[in-house]
Parts: structure tokens; C-alpha cells; sequence
């Protein structure tokens, strides 16, 4: 039964996963297309759209340090997937679940970029409060983080984790 769950699962999970990296590489491709002479503001002062190239992390650490980024996008992503994989098959865990597929898309959307030009393509920009511009896949790993961490902090107990921790010792 538990093999059956994960297979349905797994192919639901991967199609969201698909669906949050195509979002986030066509919005990508349609700021490098057509932000590449001009903004376009929404709301001015307030937020637009407007191609930014990002050598370096979120709000720019670690910047022309790509190869590093890289590396490390794999690592993080190897621990995040290795933790989807190893936790308990039940309904509880959905939603950290889809914090992980948040985490995984964004991570994977962001390394395509590095590994594929050297620098990440960023294009929302809220000029309001000067926040350094962004794109899909950074809003799916902070969005999913943030989810996670709440998650963490207010929804699951020791008992939830019981099954993994007797699995992984």
C-alpha cells in the first residue's frame, strides 16, 4: 500500500515540480527577450519588471562566485531530496513535502541559470522598498523555507517524526 501512495505521490510531486521550473525559466526567458531595453513598471515607484543578471546568491552574496554557488545548490538540493525521500509516507506530511518540491524547484531553477549562462536571471522588482530584485524560483525557496520552518515550529510534534528517526538509526 505504502508503495503505491509514494508512486501516485511521486508523480504528482514531479508534475508540480515541473510546472514551478517551467514558470520559473519562462518568465526568465520572457524578461531576457523583452526587458532587455527597458523596465516595464506596473506601479510606479511601487514595483516593476526589469532584467537584472545575478552572478552571486540571494541579495547578491557571494557574487562572481557561480562555480561555488553551483556546488553548493547541489549539496543543499542532495539534503533536501534525501530528506523528501526519507520521510514517513503519511498524509501528515504533506505540506513539508510541498515545502521540499518549493525548495528543490527554486534551487533547480536558479542552478539551470548558473550552470547554463554563469548568472542567474532576476526580474521582479519592488522599488517601493528598494528589495533586490528576484525571480519564481527565489519566491518558491523562500516561500518554502519560510512555509517549512512555520511547519516545523507550530504544526508537527516529536511523535510525527518517530517513524523516520527509528527508520534512519
Amino acid at each position: 500500500m505504502e508503495r503505491k501512495i509514494f508512486l501516485r505521490n511521486s508523480l504528482l510531486h514531479l508534475t508540480i515540480l515541473a510546472v514551478l521550473l517551467a514558470a520559473d525559466q519562462l518568465t526568465k526567458l520572457w524578461a531576457r527577450t523583452s526587458l532587455k531595453d527597458a523596465p516595464v513598471i506596473l506601479w510606479k515607484n511601487v514595483f516593476s519588471f526589469r532584467l537584472v543578471y545575478n552572478t552571486g546568491g540571494p541579495w547578491g552574496l557571494l557574487g562572481k562566485h557561480t562555480i561555488l554557488l553551483t556546488i553548493l545548490s547541489f549539496v543543499i538540493l542532495a539534503v533536501v531530496v534525501f530528506a523528501y525521500l526519507k520521510l514517513p509516507w503519511v498524509p501528515r506530511m504533506r505540506l513539508l513535502r510541498i515545502c521540499i518540491l518549493l525548495i528543490t524547484a527554486g534551487a533547480i531553477g536558479n542552478m539551470i541559470d548558473r550552470i547554463v549562462s554563469g548568472r542567474v536571471t532576476d526580474l521582479f522588482s519592488f522599488d517601493l522598498i528598494q528589495f533586490p530584485v528576484f525571480n519564481v524560483a527565489d519566491i518558491c525557496v523562500v516561500c518554502g523555507c519560510i512555509f517549512a520552518c512555520l511547519l516545523l515550529i507550530f504544526y508537527y510534534k516529536d511523535e510525527d517524526f518517530d517513524k523516520w528517526k527509528k527508520s534512519n538509526s
